[in-house]
């Protein structure tokens, strides 16, 4: 922000360019779940997952608090993500919704359940079975489910029994050598 008041990062108003500023508050979300993606992939190269990501990974039944459960390198590689602003002109409103959007993704997205319930009907999608099945194999479903990384890239596991051979040959073929 205050790079922003200060005029050190590009910025943009409603005013000058109101196509840009919609469409950014569309392709944040986008962006940062390839950020994730890109990032998480990283923090499972040996070195990486050795000396930072294990740390996360010791949380093997997850919940929310295994979600914020990360080495301060993690984290800082976590929100990186928003170096954006840097570089892509923008207004503090797309900061405020990236850091809203970003902030509590961790923990959602580690609750061990599916989604909130009221009046037996579903209104907010949580933990996903999705992110269960990457603390169990580790070497799949990288992403979040918003976005197909994890297809496009070959790292997706579906649950089934075909997923996890797949999920077990690559992490195979990723340390045998």
């Amino acid at each position: 922000m205050w790079l922003m008041a200060n005029h050190y990062i590009p910025t943009i108003t409603f005013a000058e360019n109101p196509v840009w500023f919609v469409l950014a508050i569309i392709l944040l979300p986008i962006w940062s779940a390839f950020h994730f993606y890109w990032v998480h992939r990283l923090l499972h190269v040996p070195f990486f997952y050795k000396h930072f990501h294990i740390l996360h990974h010791r949380n093997v039944n997850i919940g929310p608090w295994s979600g914020v459960s990360m080495h301060p390198v993690e984290h800082f590689l976590y929100l990186s993500t928003f170096a954006i602003h840097w570089i892509v002109p923008s207004h503090p409103i797309h900061l405020f919704f990236h850091v809203i959007y970003q902030g509590p993704g961790a923990a959602m997205s580690h609750t061990g359940y599916e989604e909130l319930l009221i009046k037996d009907k579903p209104r907010l999608a949580l933990g996903t079975f999705y992110h269960q099945l990457h603390h169990r194999y580790y070497e799949c479903n990288y992403g979040n489910q918003e976005m197909p990384w994890d297809r496009w890239f070959g790292t997706f596991h579906d649950g089934s029994n075909e997923g996890t051979q797949s999920t077990k040959e690559r992490r195979r073929k990723m340390y045998q050598g």
